[in-house]
């Protein structure tokens, strides 16, 4: 039976990305799928061959934030700074707090543009499935408006869901209910469900079902029941140079920091000239995708030229094939294409959940996760020499590869996905 699937997520690109190969292995199985998102995700949309559905208007989220903290980067972010401290080290208090932050000053900035259109969208469309990604609550109200199954599709460790389940848990502790006064993540769903008839429970903070685009071993503790699903490879519009045919005289080394230090916060927080000169002390090749391209290599001027590429956008699932090494900021992205193909990694992570994907990889013996307080060029150049050497890291990003392709496909996932609609649909 061909089914009315609408993916939704608030306007950020990367977020987007790890939803394209499931809205396509959908759309290929015969069922109509469409992206509901605001307007300025719309052509990243169409981009990737899929039916975009603008709603609302565009969130301000990164201005708001620029006027309210400057240049103060998201290293830690409660209450999703502790997603992976042990329960019994975990405070109420501070996970209430952490909320009661993030849901006025996150949630509810890019929540709130978009929920009244999609909301008409679904009563219009009728879809009998939403996918959301976990940030964007209103899918999961839409969803209940129209009577559809809905749940998550996440883009990292599952840090939503985890502290939301010792929020509850400490909440029943302590004598409170959840979706009340002392409660700002349930208060606010509440009060967003309520404009449209929805009745607050806990399915709107978590779904019914969650696909998780990680192995197993990545996953923080939970009580969810996560469907897995294989990481999705997706770099957005991509162009192969010629120069990448050609196999690496020396050991390359991939490098990039992301899109979003630069695009959205305040800029890289360690020196990329200083690193990119160390590396090229190294005997290797180094590669590196880097916003500002063009003032970079000026920097580092003719000395180190023929060691190291500096481009604006190289794709990665082109590039890491041919690299021995990958140094990055932790991204979910560049992790799962890296990792499936097998490269040992250096993680220098710093934002939200970057840092407990580091830990991650390093825990399979994958590779290293280094602070970003200690990535100064010589550290930096340290750790990629072991990463190059010791065959260690070579064993474990095959592990980790190994896990990866265990893993359903998107394809695979399909039936289920379709069974779990039907089992949901009109609750």
């Amino acid at each position: 039976m061909s089914m009315r699937i609408l993916f939704t997520a608030y306007a950020v690109r990367t977020h987007f990305f790890s939803m394209v190969s499931l809205a396509h292995a959908l759309d290929t199985a015969g069922h109509e799928v469409r992206v509901a998102s605001q307007p300025e995700l719309v052509p990243e949309i169409t981009r990737a061959g899929l039916t975009a559905v603008p709603v609302g208007r565009d969130h301000q989220l990164w201005r708001v934030l620029k006027a309210r903290h400057g240049d103060e980067r998201w290293s830690a972010l409660p209450p999703f700074d502790v997603a992976d401290v042990p329960g019994e080290l975990l405070s109420l208090d501070y996970l209430r707090a952490g909320y009661g932050d993030v849901v006025p000053w996150w949630f509810r900035l890019v929540n709130e543009p978009l929920v009244d259109e999609l909301v008409g969208l679904c009563r219009w469309w009728e879809p009998e499935l939403v996918v959301w990604e976990p940030g964007t609550f209103a899918g999961g109200v839409a969803a209940r408006v129209c009577g559809a199954a809905h749940g998550r599709l996440t883009w990292g460790v599952d840090f939503f869901g985890r502290v939301r389940e010792q929020f509850v848990r400490l909440a029943g502790e302590a004598g409170e209910p959840v979706g009340g006064a002392g409660d700002p993540l349930g208060a606010w769903l509440s009060e967003l469900g309520g404009r449209y008839g929805v009745a607050y429970d806990e399915e709107l903070t978590t779904g019914q079902f969650t696909v998780d685009q990680l192995p197993e071993p990545f996953r923080l503790e939970t009580g969810i029941a996560y469907l897995p699903m294989r990481f999705g490879v997706y770099n957005g519009v991509s162009v192969v140079p010629r120069w990448l045919w050609e196999v690496p005289v020396r050991p390359r080394v991939g490098f990039t920091l992301g899109l979003s230090a630069v695009e959205r916060l305040a800029g890289y927080s360690v020196s990329v000239v200083e690193i990119l000169k160390a590396l090229a002390a190294l005997d290797v090749e180094v590669v590196a995708a880097l916003p500002g391209a063009v003032g970079i290599r000026e920097q580092l001027g003719a000395v180190v030229g023929d060691r190291v590429r500096v481009e604006e956008f190289v794709p990665l699932a082109a590039l890491a094939p041919t690299c021995a090494v990958m140094v990055h900021h932790g991204g979910f992205g560049t992790i799962g294409t890296t990792s499936l193909h097998a490269v040992p990694q250096l993680a220098v992570a710093e934002e939200i959940d970057a840092p407990i994907l580091a830990r991650g990889l390093a825990a399979y013996g994958a590779g290293v996760d280094l602070p970003v307080a200690e990535a100064t060029g010589e550290r930096v150049a340290h750790e990629v020499r072991r990463l190059l050497t010791e065959s260690s890291f070579t064993e474990g990003a095959r592990r980790l590869r190994a896990d990866m392709r265990a893993m359903p496909s998107a394809a695979d996932v399909v039936p289920e996905l379709v069974r779990i609609a039907e089992r949901h649909q009109g609750r």
